[in-house]
């Protein structure tokens, strides 16, 4: 089935354009919609062809949304607005506005806001992996691309074209692909009839028939006065019957103010980035694409109040669960109540602390729900869209109740987001993966070693690594070709694997969010069946090739224990 690929640059690198839900922000990604309306424009303002008119009408009546191929968006591209103030004539009569042209008169200013974002040289692409009888109206819209000179505003100028390829294949891009389920952006989008609304609202033709009616009226009008005494009746009546047709007319042909077009469908997109998993990378059962949810309001929390946050959101995903009751690869156990066996079988909720870098206090910036790689996206999205997604699907704020930490705020993360520690590819080093990662909370062990760590300290140290070895396997990865094991993580800011034993003397609650008073480690991560706590261990873990997490292992690998992330440079 052919293919269709529409590309534009910016002339300038960047990209001006209002987002419509937010006067300060830019638009990026850009909204098909808008694309289109630039196509529309490049039509009105011309000869409107034909041929050109069809094929605008066959463009909005494809059946599926497009793919959005995009420069790589890099951090702080992303210009903030400045506030200018401009003089506005838009709504001056005549003779005002000849009179703000005197130099010696103040001319009316209004604030204005100018959202950009740099994008580069780099084209970007609208794709149609499917568009039938593409081939019959590409030359049309080719010609009409050519046309087009700005998308969004007036300084936003571009070079549009129909792309050759109508396969191409986008290895620098980054993808945005049509997802209402679980959206990291909502687009306005492209349907049929929009040419037809366009026109009748904004279109030249109706403003230059309601201009030409006005320039009638006027003139009799003006014919009509200028008859005096009792004249020729004949012409006064034929006069006076013309200005009623043309005032009727004109009454019911819209007068058209320059005004932004309105488009009330709106569509979610997906950002996957564009760059696929090396095929040289080894990789868990757990999917790359990491879902994180941002803090947003309530305590600043310590990295050790891990099972808190992570029971409180994964209880929250049960209860507000799209599907009821939540499946189990949610819920992690089966119709009868035994739990899975298969790792990486359910979802897993992981905290995201800041750590890594040289001022890093190991405080939770957020929260991340890994996925089971063989749960597809759809499915995933009828679950959780309700609990991350409001009725207009636009990030909800989820308020997670901790006790007596208070209640901490989390929503979904704007995909610009600039923080390193929400970015998920700061957890899972996709695509070309990595060969060192060190845990940033504690691995809880799946067993209790055989030796005893008092008497012979080299031989548990040892059967802890084929502990956590065997761990790795567990979760679809290679073995390791070393494994250290120590109190203290390898990544700054987080804290030791367990408290301090004096800081544990005295009797205090074993609950998370009283244990994270300790303040020095994490607390014991409950274990069934047991009074004794499962031993617990931070470690480095070293790989012959790449690997591409997120890594999660241990007993606590589902409630954010055995966190890893890469180590640079090998360290």
């Amino acid at each position: 089935m052919p293919g269709l690929t529409i590309g534009w640059e910016y002339l300038t690198g960047y990209a001006v354009a209002t987002d419509p839900s937010n006067r300060g922000r830019v638009e990026w990604p850009p909204h098909p919609a808008r694309v289109f309306m630039a196509l529309a424009a490049a039509w009105f303002e011309t000869a409107e062809e034909p041929d050109e008119g069809e094929a605008l009408r066959w463009l909005q009546n494809l059946d599926e949304e497009p793919q959005l191929q995009l420069p790589p968006h890099e951090p702080g591209s992303e210009r903030s607005p400045a506030t200018v103030y401009v003089p506005v004539n838009d709504r001056a009569g005549p003779a005002k506005m000849a009179l703000q042209c005197l130099p010696s008169l103040t001319r009316s200013k209004q604030p204005r806001r100018f959202p950009r974002i740099w994008v580069g040289s780099q084209a970007c692409y609208l794709h149609w992996p499917s568009a039938p009888d593409s081939e019959k109206h590409r030359h049309a819209l080719d010609r009409l691309c050519a046309k087009v000179t700005r998308i969004g505003h007036s300084s936003s100028l571009v070079r549009m074209w129909v792309d050759e390829d109508e396969n191409a294949e986008f290895a620098e891009h980054e993808s945005w692909l049509p997802d209402s389920e679980t959206a990291d952006a909502q687009t306005r989008c492209v349907s049929s009839g929009m040419l037809e609304m366009l026109t009748d609202r904004y279109g030249e033709s109706p403003r230059r028939r309601h201009e030409e009616l006005a320039t009638q009226l006027t003139a009799l009008k003006v014919e009509r006065k200028a008859i005096k005494g009792k004249g020729p009746q004949d012409r006064k009546a034929t006069i006076d019957e013309r200005i009623a047709d043309l005032s009727e007319e004109l009454a019911i042909t819209p007068d058209l103010p320059p005004v932004r077009p309105t488009v009330g469908l709106w569509t979610g997109y997906r950002h996957t980035g564009g760059k696929e998993v090396s095929s040289a990378a080894g990789q868990s059962h757990f999917d790359t694409d990491l879902l994180v949810l941002a803090n947003v309001g309530g305590p600043r929390l310590p990295s050790i109040s891990t099972l808190s946050i992570t029971r409180a959101m994964r209880d929250t995903i049960m209860k507000l669960s799209g599907v009821q009751p939540a499946p189990t690869w949610v819920c992690g156990h089966q119709s009868n109540g035994d739990p899975l066996r298969d790792d990486g079988g359910h979802l897993a909720v992981v905290p995201l602390p800041f750590v890594g870098g040289q001022y890093a206090d190991g405080h939770l910036l957020g929260v991340g729900l890994a996925f089971p790689r063989k749960i597809a996206r759809p499915q995933r999205g009828r679950v959780l869209g309700p609990v991350l997604l409001d009725d207009d699907g636009q990030p909800r704020q989820i308020e997670l109740k901790l006790g007596r930490l208070g209640v901490w705020v989390v929503q979904k993360r704007h995909w610009s987001e600039k923080r390193q520690m929400l970015r998920p590819e700061t957890w899972t080093a996709a695509p070309k993966g990595a060969r060192t990662w060190a845990s940033v909370t504690p691995v809880v062990l799946d067993r209790f070693p055989k030796q005893d760590r008092a008497k012979n300290r080299t031989a548990w140290t040892d059967e802890v690594a084929q502990i956590i070895a065997e761990a790795c396997a567990r979760i679809g990865l290679p073995q390791p070709i070393a494994v250290d094991i120590d109190t203290t993580s390898r990544h700054v800011g987080s804290p030791r694997a367990v408290a301090k034993r004096r800081r544990l003397r005295s009797r205090v609650s074993t609950e998370p969010e009283q244990m994270a008073s300790l303040g020095d480690g994490f607390p014991p991560y409950p274990a069934k069946g047991t009074n004794a706590s499962r031993p617990q261990v931070h470690a480095w873990l070293c790989f012959a090739e790449p690997v591409v997490g997120p890594i999660l292992l241990g007993a606590g690998r589902y409630r954010g224990y055995g966190l890893f992330k890469p180590l640079k440079g090998g360290q």
